[in-house]
Parts: structure tokens; sequence; C-alpha cells
């Protein structure tokens, strides 16, 4: 954003010029990219961080140059008068609003006798500097405040409103409005207008119509000072493809205690520049003003955090620099009043990083940060970074290949897994539909990159991916994040001369799951026979730990891999990474070796076609007890001297 230099010292004593100026913004956090001299004036190109709208003005520069300074900051009496205010809710104006979710408040002025010409010659050397030609000087006046205080203003012809009112709304289906480019654009439902008693005059927060615009003829204005909602402006402004000074303030949000100060502010211009007065009183449709937030902060954390000593004296004049209200309480906290136009502040740590800036991070001593690092190498085995380290570790030396997959997925990913959209966290402002949801499962994008890859002749696939999945809690309604692992294998392995090729099945991925589970000290876990939405039924199945369900097993049904243009028949696991690290722990036990030779037995049972083999693996060793070491199936036979529904199954 461009601010002039000229334009800043209405506000604050700037000593040393531009560069001076630049220098402490710039260690504040205000970067100055540039700086561009323009006959008797300098202006500076500062770039505005997404979460800092309060700085988009000239008004919050200064305050940023005179919390860095220690400088006193003089504003306008009209706006401090009307700070934080709320006007009459029945004043002259007419205004109806149907969204107050859309717009929580509107102010609405009616001037009279306005005389519609050119702007002064300073007012239109400011806009300049700012890169914006004159208008008329009531436009004019409009565009000033805006870039001044922040606030966006819009000034309609009021002879020209049907009904003399204002209606802010929803649009209809088949509206559409000439807006003041002279371009026709149509509007959708999802849209918030402000309209007249027959049609939309001006689209909330981005651009007003032509047919109301400030003419030579004007007489009378109504000026609008409003908040509108920042997503309703935002997703309008991206459906139209039309972006404004306006829309760039109200998508990141204003200061709703500025709105009848920027309005008083343009009145004051508009009665000294172009003659008006205001008939009868302001209307505010707004209902009460919230009053300033609080965060406590306890001085034990600063030094925690920062790694330095701050006396508490000098915190105290930080925050009255930063216009934050600081009241002692208690013996190492201090309670801060947030004014309305810092948003950026709700927690703890945001007032610790105020406390860095102003302290300046240029005089931070280097050193080593203090933190834990070394307890996390000593509980390795329960820290979830290291397990998950590990365990990306244990599946490359398997021989798998790690993939990485967006963490915003489509509808059709989620319809896909047969997920409840209840579970699925969809996102309020998606990008696109096929970044609407929050992905709740690792399979869609498996299967995604599976499809991929066969779709340029990788015919042998395996992978796998540990990362974040995410889900509404039925219960609590509050959104989850976990960690999973997804393992995906298809295609043929490749044949040499000692032995051919071969199709990868279930075994080899059901082969690769023990592995990891042997490899990192898990051996009491069952792979057992359940039936899943995704995979075929025959070939399903649970992981289990000590009874607990840590992961799903299985061939991917048909119908849902041609979903994903898979032909080939793919396998694939996903195991909950934190039921995983739950069972882990024991470690490798070490014995000293056995006087006696290791005894092998084979035996062979026929058996019913619905008994699982996990079953008897558990009635085997509870049998055995300690005597049993290990038991592996080696055969499973059905034809010829098996009756039907039997199986014969030999374990050694």
């Amino acid at each position: 954003m461009r601010v002039s230099l000229d334009w800043l010292k209405d506000f604050i004593d700037v000593k040393g010029g531009a560069e001076k100026a630049q220098q402490s913004l710039t260690m504040t956090g205000l970067e100055v990219s540039s700086i561009i001299n323009i006959e008797n004036d300098s202006v500076m190109d500062i770039e505005i961080t997404p979460n800092r709208p309060d700085c988009l003005s000239v008004l919050g520069v200064a305050r940023e140059l005179a919390s860095a300074t220690a400088r006193p900051l003089k504003v306008p009496q009209s706006v401090k008068k009307a700070y934080m205010k709320k006007g009459n809710s029945r004043g002259s104006v007419k205004i109806e609003v149907v969204d107050k979710k859309g717009c929580p408040r509107y102010v609405g002025a009616i001037i009279k006798n306005v005389k519609v010409g050119p702007s002064p010659k300073w007012l239109v050397e400011r806009l300049n500097a700012m890169g914006v030609r004159s208008v008329n000087n009531i436009v004019d006046i409009t565009n000033y405040v805006l870039f001044e205080l922040g606030q966006p203003l819009h000034a309609f012809d009021l002879d020209k409103l049907e009904g003399k009112r204002i209606i802010v709304r929803h649009a209809k289906k088949g509206e559409s409005i000439v807006t003041i480019d002279g371009v026709k654009r149509d509007l959708d439902p999802d849209m918030l207008v402000i309209a007249d008693t027959r049609s939309p005059v001006a689209i909330a927060g981005i651009m007003g119509g032509k047919h109301t615009e400030i003419s030579n003829e004007t007489h009378t204005i109504l000026l609008e000072s409003a908040y509108f909602n920042p997503i309703t402006v935002r997703k309008a402004q991206r459906k139209l493809g039309l972006a404004s000074e306006s829309s760039y303030r109200f998508e990141r949000g204003v200061d709703m205690g500025m709105i009848l100060a920027a309005s008083a502010r343009a009145q004051e211009m508009i009665r000294d520049i172009a003659g008006g007065r205001v008939k009868g009183t302001i209307t505010d449709s707004g209902g009460r003003i919230e009053k300033e937030k609080e965060i406590v902060l306890n001085l034990d954390e600063v030094p925690r955090v920062l790694g330095i000593d701050i006396k508490s004296n000098s915190i105290i004049d930080f925050f009255k620099r930063l216009d934050l209200k600081p009241l002692k309480r208690g013996k190492n906290q201090i309670s801060v009043k947030v004014p309305s136009y810092r948003q950026d502040l709700d927690r703890e740590i945001d007032l610790i990083e105020e406390i860095a800036r102003l302290y300046g991070y240029d005089k931070m001593p280097s050193k080593n940060p203090v933190f834990g690092i070394q307890k996390y190498y000593e509980e390795e085995k329960k820290d979830q970074y290291s397990f998950e380290k590990e365990t990306k570790r244990i599946l490359c030396s398997l021989g798998l290949n790690e993939v990485l997959t967006y963490t915003l997925t489509s509808r059709f990913s989620v319809e896909s897994l047969g997920i409840s959209f209840d579970n699925a966290v969809r996102l309020a402002n998606p990008l696109s539909s096929n970044q609407e949801f929050m992905r709740p499962s690792l399979i869609s994008e498996m299967l995604e990159v599976v499809s991929w890859n066969l779709s340029r002749n990788n015919s042998l696939l395996k992978l796998f991916e540990l990362n974040k999945i995410y889900l509404v809690d039925g219960q609590t309604k509050k959104i989850c994040e976990k960690s999973s692992l997804s393992i995906g294998i298809c295609g043929e392995t490749r044949g040499n001369w000692k032995e051919n090729s071969r199709a990868l099945d279930f075994f080899d991925l059901k082969g690769t799951v023990e592995g990891l589970l042997d490899e990192i000290g898990i051996k009491d876990y069952v792979i057992e026979k359940q039936e899943s939405f995704i995979f075929r039924q025959e070939l399903s199945a649970h992981i289990k730990i000590n009874g607990e369900t840590i992961g799903t097993i299985g061939e991917v049904k048909p119908e849902i891999a041609k979903k994903f243009d898979i032909k080939e028949k793919t396998y694939l696991a996903e195991i909950d990474i934190e039921g995983l690290l739950r069972h882990t722990g024991q470690g490798k036990r070490f014995a000293t070796l056995p006087r006696y030779p290791s005894m092998k037995r084979d035996i062979s049972l026929l058996v019913d076609d619905s008994v699982d083999s996990s079953s008897i693996f558990d009635l085997v060793r509870d049998v055995g007890g300690e005597l049993v070491r290990s038991i592996g199936a080696f055969d499973l036979y059905r034809g010829q001297q098996v009756q039907e529904g039997k199986k014969s199954l030999a374990y050694r």
C-alpha cells in the first residue's frame, strides 16, 4: 500500500524524512519495499500482511510509526469524537437491513445542498500519490477517507434512489446491475446488495451502481458507511471477478468502531469543500458495539518465549504506545484491553509478539533456543514425531516409496469413501470444488496417486503416505486432527532369470503390514476378517492389537476403483498412527540361546470355510502357552477328498 509522507505528517511528527520512517516501520514488521519521490512529497510502498488490516490506512501506518518512535499521535477531532460511538437507529434515512449477519452495521447520512465540482489541488495531489485519479469533490472525499482511516464509504445520489430508502438484502434470481465502470453484471442470490425499492444500486462492499452515481447535477447525497461480512464480500468478489480498494479492506475486516467516525470525517470535509449540510440525524442500523476484548499476560511467559528478561515497567510502556490499555492484576500478570481495530490480537502469545516488536528483534542476543529437545530424544519411543519418522524408515526399507498429497480434497473423494458429510470438515469458503473438504482419510488420495501412475505406465506400485486426516467428532462436534498411515500396492513384480513376474496380491500387502508391526515390536496383533464399504467382502479385514481396531486392510472394490479410472487390482491399508503408538514401548527383548535344539511340529486341520486362520493361531497359542514360540500357515487345500464347504489348513 502506498503512503504519502506529507499525509503521514498530519498524524505524527516525522523526523529524519522517508528513509528514517522506512527504517522504523520495517523494524516493527511493516516492510517498506520502495520510496518514490514526487514533487515535494515522498511516497512509501509498504507491504501489509493479511493479519493487519488496521494498517491499510494512513492512520494505521501512523499508529505503527508512533508506537515505534514513542511519539504522540494526532487524530482529527471529528474522528476522536465519534470513534466507538453509536448513532440514532431512527434517523432521517430509512434503512432496512434484511441480512444482519452479512451487514451487522450500516450508517447512513443525508447531506443537502452539495455543489459537485473539481476537488482542491491538495486533495487531488494526495489521491494521485495513492495512485487514484480525481473524479469530483464528493467521490474524492469518500476515497480520501478510505485511505486516511481505512473505512470504505460510498455516496448515492438520493434523488435517484427509488423510494428514498436503503434495503440491504441478497440479490434476487435474475437480477443484474450496471456498475460505475459501465459493465453489466449478473447477480446471484448469494451476493449481498444495496437496493432501493426497485432494484440493486450497489454490490455491497465492492462497487456502486451507475444509475445512482454522483454527477454534476447531484444536489442531495446519501453517504454510506458500513460493515460488510468479509466472507460474503470475498465470495461475491471472486464470482464477479471484480476487485476494488473497498473490497480489499472489507475482505480483511474493517474496524467496527470506525464506521460512524469515518462518516463524521467525510461529512466535515463535504461541508468544508462542497458546502453541504447534514439533514436531520444520522441513521445507524447496528446494535451495540462490542466492548474491547481483554487478554491476560503471564509475565513469566515473556522470558520463557523470548529468551530475554524485560522489566514489567517496560512492558507496560510498550502496551501504552500500542494503544493497549494495561491494568496490573496479580503478582505476575497484566490484564490488557485491546482496541477494536487490532483484530489480530487474541491470545497471550500475540501480546508477547507485540513486546518483541517494540523491544526490537535486532536487540535480541543471538543464542541457541532453550527447549526441552533432549527430553524428546530420551523418550523417543513415546515421541510421536520420532515414531512417525521411524515408521517411514521401516516402510522404505520394506521397498515402499513415500508419496505426499494435498490436505484439501473434493466432494467426490468424500462420497467415494462412504463417509457422511456430517463427519467431514467442509471449508466455509473453498477456493474450488476440488478443495472443498479437509481429507477425512488418506485412501482416496492414495487411489488418485495409483490412478495417476498407472496412466503413465508405472506398472509396479508399492506406496505409502503418513499424514494428517480431519474428522468431526460425532458427539462433541469438534474437529479432530489425527495422524494416519495409508499403504497401497498394485501391479506386477518384475521377473528375472530365476522367477517369473507375478501380480501383487492381498498377501503381499498383509506381509508388509506384518513386517512393519514386527519391526516396531508389536506381537499381539491379529488381522481379522471384517466387511468394509471400500474393500471386497472376500478380502477385507481389520487390524487389531489387544482387541483394539487400529486399521483396515483389503482389496478395493472394482466399482470404487472404476471411479478413479483404475482397472488393475489394488490393495490398500489404512492405520491409525496414534493407535499404533499406544501399543508400542515393549521394545526388543533379548534372551540367552537355548541349551537344547528346537522342535518343529506340523499340524493339519479340516475346518469350515468360514473359520479364519487367525482364530486357529489364537487357539494354538492359548493351548501351547510358552512352549509355542512361533506359528505359521504353509498350506491351504480345497478339492478332492475335502468335502464342499470345508478346507484343509496346515500349520508349522
